[in-house]
């Protein structure tokens, strides 16, 4: 199979991330751990999470499943607890939302 056809969906779901369409934007950080996945851990870190960073601005709904997400089993995603950084600066600046729901999903499994 080609890659860059095994790719695809991939590709999407990242592009989707910045779409106008809040549906589609929330679909997609609901997939994080697939992207991670095609991704490999060290991207994860180094280019998908710096990423994240920038979407930050968005939607209640949209933070409130990032917050979800990253919170959830995504140490795993980045290469585990000895990565723990890269996954911690995210998360702070989830807490820092304005939006009491997105700082409770943030500390509800930290």
């Amino acid at each position: 199979m080609d890659p860059k056809n095994t790719l695809y969906p991939i590709t999407v779901m990242i592009d989707e991330l910045k779409s106008d369409d809040k549906k589609k934007r929330i679909n997609s950080v609901k997939n994080l751990n697939t992207i991670s996945i095609a991704l490999g851990m060290e991207r994860t870190r180094n280019e998908l999470l710096p990423y994240i960073m920038d979407l930050m601005d968005d939607d209640e709904q949209i933070l409130i499943a990032l917050a979800e997400t990253l919170n959830g089993s995504f140490l795993e995603y980045v290469g585990g607890p000895l990565f723990a950084p890269h996954l911690l600066k995210p998360l702070e600046r989830l807490c820092e939302i304005e939006e009491t729901i997105v700082r409770e999903k943030v500390s509800k499994h930290t």
